[in-house]
């Protein structure tokens, strides 16, 4: 699945940075890891974005009272978690010198993996609204990715 190649391609390129970057620097290395992840990643998001409303309907809280207003919410929320924890997008793009970010503020003052938090809420919440066996699916992975 797509999913399953992203998640090889950039937990392996991740696993390899220790080794790859006094090879070719630090820069070249997050040009390479975004050059592999970022198309990887855009075309799940594309794949998702086209098909989510596909396969099994299992559920349909569609019309359930405060249920829209509930998940978008979280939603909401779950992109306080997933922002703060992403690199700096000068670093990715190479422009300033990638750091080591210990965050001992805001968010992280919830949880020690917001990433992962957002993530389940993301999912958790996309996947009650849609109730499709695909949108499950590609959360069960994501979710799975994150515990990995």
């Amino acid at each position: 699945s797509m999913l399953t190649v992203f998640a090889v391609a950039h937990s392996g390129l991740a696993s390899l940075r220790t080794y790859a970057e006094p090879v070719v620097g630090a820069r070249a290395w997050r040009v390479l890891f975004a050059v592999v992840s970022l198309p990887l990643a855009l075309s799940c998001i594309s794949y998702f974005v086209n098909h989510s409303h596909e396969g099994t309907q299992l559920w349909d809280l569609t019309h359930v009272p405060g249920m829209h207003t509930l998940l978008w919410v979280t939603n909401f929320i779950s992109f306080l978690f997933l922002y703060p924890s992403t690199f700096n997008l000068l670093e990715i793009a190479a422009i300033e010198r990638p750091q080591l970010h210990l965050w001992e503020t805001g968010i992280t003052r919830i949880t020690r993996h917001p990433q992962a938090v957002g993530q389940v809420m993301w999912c958790a919440a996309h996947s009650l609204w849609l109730g499709t066996s695909t949108a499950l699916a590609a959360s069960v992975l994501l979710i799975g990715h994150h515990a990995f």
